[in-house]
């Protein structure tokens, strides 16, 4: 059974609706509902109507999205050329439900010419590609460098490091300045780390005021209006309030000891007796007085005491109970503002210490004439609200009239006041021309919004609805709001599963702004089985004590639930894959890249999947982001820059031997390294082992070339890629690459020392993201954030114990005033802990806590919702386990109704949620003769290459000879670029161009260099070979063509093309060379063999001779025509 998948009629009539040109369109598509499709759709609609496309402005979260729709677009305006009437008219009338005119069809045929044609092609671009276009072309009005480049995250985080340094070094340096003493104070209420992550996050909340601290005055008036925010005074200290805590006491000190006898007399009370002996304490100890004193009146939470006097006492003594409680308010009250002014003076000395950090990053950038990604939005923002919009959209591309905004859910504020100040002219004064229809488009789903750390609040998707809808209603223009429900993804059992999850109203919570439970999904594929799985939460188990002597100390145990749950998941795979277990919509077996897995964040259970993935031998994609100074590939090539840099470096040079790069084993390393004299560098020089030349050589290049020429060699000439591969993977690939760009990159921009780019390597944290959805058949794990836009048959979703949020809360949280008007920025507060919080700040860090918990149950909707046919709830528990977790919220919907089943590796029991006929995915028994297997598809096959003809293949390092070989190969190298290139250059240059070239050859020793350049001049000054480099002959002739039904493709040293015959010549370095033909490798033959068979082919009325030119001799050959012709049939090509 295939799985062809038909839209239902509803589903066709609201994607009609929605990408309608006519109106716009507010849709809120469920997860598989084809957003893009619409998307692509309404483009098409739109140019098919006769919208320009440089009227049209797509607007997508990620490079990856526009390049999809933009792919979209133009797969179906390219079809369109090739479609005949009938098939034309078919496509356009199920486009938009009417039957096409012989003009409509002439137009939908010119629009594929017509998008290409546009200047700038179609805009489909980010936000941020938006904005820097708009930039570069109204720099001087944005008040922005005309040749601005934009920097990315990297380089950003590096300036801003290089800025806090410099400030804190200037601060230290006057510690009685304004930064000295901002520092100081920091130093004490929190550690360094704490102090450079403190300033890190509050330069990157720029929202908090801080670009306005232009001067001392400036942030005087911010300091003023953060204390008017905490309700104190500007002039209120800790210590002013601190004196009145007990300088204005209620009940005076000279009292305490009268009131404590007084109290003694009065009650026998275990709670007079304690006040008395706290005031008797405080009266004696003039240390902690106050500590014993607030003690009176507060617990050790902090929290008012509720009973101070028992109920006999207040009776007995009221004026003594009410001085108490009103003492107890007071005390309160005045805790409260001397902590509100702690917050205060230690954000004021962040404020002051960010400014400086934050003026410092924009004189830098300034200076180098860039912007980073804030910059884009923000100064596209302040253009729009100082200029004409519309006039700037008119000199861009003569006005946009189309806007369509894709993912709209992951949207910022700050990006949606860009868009709106793009759609106001839409429905406006003159804007709103009704001619060509101006139209909005926005497509999002606001229970998939999980970026919040990226600005993006899924409360502005529901804002942002109404006001548009506000907006073009009362302009008179139609404005739809349109669902998409309908999933071609998912198959009911798992969609069912969704609603029934959150059909609870706790767990529904933070999915949609609207009260009641949400639409239900449904789905397409209405006839597919499926299944959804819920495994048994895998329990921590008592393990023995292991010995500390014996045991690494990062070894996983056995008993770790993590490492149980990660071999089970494993097994499973693995066990399908054997079985060529099916899917009941499927037609082939399950495959790995059918298999996606999911956790929250990267960690323990995500490295531990990947190792058992790998211990069952099952094709895995590796990690979904790199950090790449971690990954062994780079701390290879980095140890390896270690050693040769500094040779007494004996660990990074074991390391180096150890590494795919050298590759010796342990008992080799232990044999040089054990009982050695001096350095493991000089043991390894005195061995005199083929890889001892390799690492002087390279020794001798890290020395002398710039990093990503270094590391070119090692990597592509001495077949250091190659290495690296082939023992660490394919994910190695993008580690290595990401690594050489690193290295080119820092050339451009640093003095290019190898020194220096390991420095900058280790000073930042740089992380790769690689591409998941590049249909490799490959298992991949990956988190749900990166997870976001893919698919796939089968989803484990594997993390679903950890606790909502993060493991800390922030450590700046953004206070808007009471009474502030709205839109006023909030103000940036830093608070240590919920000790230091006063009730402002308390119910921020809540209203955090409440929107991380949101959030955390719009991850799981994004996670459901990935899988198309099976769904795998699996998880395991840890010692103190969080409530309402994943798992819980599933179980508890899905487990009354599910049914028992025994576990597909027969482990137990598992719950199941079916819906229609779904069984286990268990391959049927064979019965009888097992089915003919499907025809294989075979790849196109290979082109041979004469010269690999014979070759044989040999293991780096497998022999002594093989140091001396490469050398040998090296020079054949340079004696053919020799005899490419000095031909054409003035016979009395020619020796100056070759000690220039073979001058800047660091591996090649000073009597190497003079034998090349002997024999190459020797060559050229021949009479025999004059025809090789006559005004007939050609260097380096690419030649391609079949042979016997074979491709072949090669490259020609040197082709003479004369009217009466052709010469192949083929230079070959061999030192002694052959004497005679006998003692020629048969390989050499057989490639001017397949030269001369291919050239026969395009000059069949011309003689072709075939040269061996010895250059050591030096001396030309002829290969007879015989013996061409008897290595051609022995290569299989006669």
């Amino acid at each position: 059974m295939s799985r062809a998948v038909v839209a239902p009629p509803e589903a066709s009539a609201a994607q009609r609706k929605a990408s309608d040109p006519a109106l716009s369109a507010w849709v809120a598509a469920n997860a598989g509902s084809g957003k893009t499709y619409v998307l692509a759709r309404r483009v098409v609609r739109l140019m098919l109507e006769g919208t320009p496309p440089g009227a049209i402005l797509c607007l997508t979260f990620t490079k990856a999205a526009a390049a999809t729709m933009a792919n979209r677009v133009f797969a179906m305006l390219g079809e369109w050329t090739g479609f005949d009437d009938a098939r034309l008219s078919a496509a356009l009338a199920e486009l938009d439900g009417r039957r096409p005119s012989p003009q409509r069809l002439v137009r939908a045929r010119r629009l594929f010419a017509e998008a290409l044609e546009t200047p700038g092609g179609l805009k489909v671009q980010t936000i941020h590609a938006f904005c820097e276009r708009v930039l570069h072309q109204f720099p001087f009005e944005a008040n922005v460098a005309s040749q601005f480049t934009v920097m990315d995250d990297r380089a950003k985080a590096d300036m801003v490091e290089r800025a806090k340094l410099a400030t804190l070094l200037k601060a230290a340096a006057e510690p009685e300045g304004r930064l000295g003493r901002a520092l100081a104070l920091l130093s004490v209420a929190a550690a360094d780390q704490t102090v450079g992550e403190l300033l890190t996050e509050a330069v990157a909340a720029r929202d908090g005021g801080l670009e306005a601290l232009t001067d001392d005055a400036a942030l005087d008036r911010a300091i003023a209006a953060l204390s008017a925010t905490l309700g104190i005074g500007p002039d209120e200290t800790e210590d002013s309030l601190q004196r009145q805590l007990t300088g204005a006491a209620l009940l005076p000190p000279s009292e305490w000891l009268s009131v404590a006898a007084q109290l003694e007399a009065v009650s026998t009370k275990a709670t007079e007796r304690d006040l008395a002996r706290r005031l008797r304490l405080a009266a004696r100890d003039p240390d902690l007085f106050f500590d014993h004193y607030k003690a009176i009146f507060f617990t050790e939470a902090g929290t008012p005491r509720k009973t101070i006097l028992t109920k006999a006492v207040r009776d007995a003594e009221p004026a003594l109970a009410a001085r108490l409680d009103a003492e107890q308010q007071r005390l309160g009250a005045l805790i409260e503002r001397r902590k509100a002014a702690a917050l205060r003076d230690r954000t004021a000395a962040l404020m002051t210490l960010a400014g400086a950090v934050l003026a410092r990053v924009d004189a830098e950038k300034a200076a180098r004439g860039v912007l980073d990604f804030d910059d884009l939005v923000g100064k596209t923002r302040a253009l729009f609200a100082r200029v004409d919009a519309r006039w700037i959209l008119y000199k861009l591309d003569q006005g946009i009239d189309h806007i369509l905004v894709d993912e709209a859910q992951d949207t910022s504020p700050g990006q949606w006041e860009l868009i709106s100040a793009l759609v106001a002219e839409f429905t406006a004064g003159e804007g709103a021309r009704d001619s060509g229809g101006r139209t909005l488009f926005v497509v999002g789903d606001e229970k998939q919004s999980i970026y919040s750390f990226q600005g993006a609040d899924p409360a502005w998707f529901t804002d942002m609805r109404l006001k548009f809808s506000a907006a073009f209603s009362n302009a008179g223009k139609p404005f739809e709001q349109v669902r998409l429900n309908f999933s071609f993804r998912s198959t009911p059992a798992v969609l069912s599963a969704v609603d029934k999850v959150f059909d609870d109203p706790l767990a529904r919570r933070g999915l949609s702004a609207d009260a009641g439970p949400l639409p239900a999904h449904e789905a397409a594929r209405h006839l597919a089985p499926g299944i959804v799985e819920l495994w048994p939460a895998v329990e921590k188990q008592d393990a023995e004590e292991r010995s500390p002597w014996t045991a690494p100390l990062d070894a996983v145990e056995i008993h770790d639930p993590v490492a149980r749950l990660a071999g089970r998941i494993a097994g499973h795979v693995r066990l399908w894959l054997d079985r060529r277990d099916r899917l009941p919509d499927k037609d082939r077996p399950i495959a790995p890249g059918d298999i996606l897995i999911l956790v929250r964040r990267r960690g323990a259970l995500f490295d531990q999947v990947i190792r058992a993935l790998k211990n069952q031998n099952i094709p895995v994609a590796g990690a979904d982001r790199l950090v790449l100074g971690e990954h062994i590939a780079v701390m290879d090539l980095m140890a390896l820059a270690d050693c040769l840099l500094t040779p007494d470096d004996d660990l990074a040079l074991a390391a180096v031997l150890k590494s795919p790069l050298i590759g010796i084993g342990e008992d080799e390393l232990l044999a040089l390294a054990a009982r050695r004299s001096g350095s493991l560098w000089r043991a390894v020089e005195a061995s005199g082992k083929p890889y001892a030349d390799q690492l002087a050589r390279w020794r001798t290049e890290a020395l002398a070339l710039t990093p990503a020429s270094f590391y070119a060699q090692v990597l592509a000439r001495d077949g250091g890629r190659l290495r690296l591969l082939s023992r660490l993977g394919f994910e190695a690939a993008d580690a290595v690459d990401e690594f050489l760009s690193l290295a080119l990159a820092f050339e451009a921009s640093e003095i290019p020392t190898l020194r220096g780019f390991l420095t900058a390597m280790r000073a930042s944290v740089i992380e790769v993201k690689r591409d998941m959805d590049l249909g490799r058949d490959e298992v991949r794990v990956m988190t749900v954030h990166g997870a976001k836009g893919l698919e796939a048959d089968i989803v484990f979703l594997a993390d679903t114990m950890s606790k909502p949020g993060g493991q800390f809360d922030p450590k700046l949280f953004r206070i808007v005033p009471e009474g502030a008007p709205a839109g006023a920025p909030p103000q940036i507060v830093w608070s240590p802990s919920k000790k230091t919080d006063i009730a402002a700040i308390a119910a921020a860090r809540e209203h955090h806590r409440d929107r991380q918990a949101e959030e955390y149950r719009r991850l799981l909707y994004v996670a459901m919702t990935r899988a198309a046919d099976k769904l795998i709830v699996c998880g395991a528990r840890p010692t103190r386990g969080a409530t309402d977790v994943w798992y819980d919220l599933i179980a508890g919907a899905l487990s009354e109704a599910a049914i028992d089943a025994p576990a597909d590796d027969g482990d137990g029991q598992v719950k199941r949620w079916l819906h229609g006929a779904a069984e286990p995915i268990e391959a049927p028994a064979p019965a009888g003769e097992p089915p003919a297997a499907a025809p294989a598809v075979l790849p196109p096959p290979r082109p041979v290459t004469p010269s690999s003809l014979g070759e044989t293949r040999h293991q780096p390092f497998a022999a002594a000879a093989v140091g001396a070989r490469e050398a040998a190969r090296a020079r054949g190298t340079l004696t053919h670029r020799l005899l490419q290139s000095l031909p054409d250059v003035a016979p009395d240059k020619r020796a100056e161009a070759t000690a220039r070239f073979l001058a800047r050859q660091a591996s090649l020793g000073a009597a190497d260099r003079v034998a090349i350049a002997e024999r190459v001049a020797a060559i050229l000054a021949d009479p025999r070979f004059q025809p090789l480099f006559a005004g007939t002959s050609r260097a380096e002739v690419p030649i391609a063509g079949r042979l016997a039904g074979r491709p072949v493709s090669g490259q020609i040293d040197r082709l003479v093309i004369e009217p009466e015959r052709i010469v192949i010549a083929d230079f070959k370095t061999n030192d002694p060379a052959p004497q005679t033909l006998g003692e020629v490798p048969e390989a050499y033959i057989a490639q001017l063999a397949l030269y001369r068979a291919l050239l026969a082919e395009i000059h069949p009325d011309r003689p072709i001779e075939a040269w061996l030119v010895w250059t050591a001799v030096p001396g030309i050959m002829p290969v007879p025509p015989a013996a061409l012709d008897a290595a051609l049939a022995r290569a299989g090509f006669a």
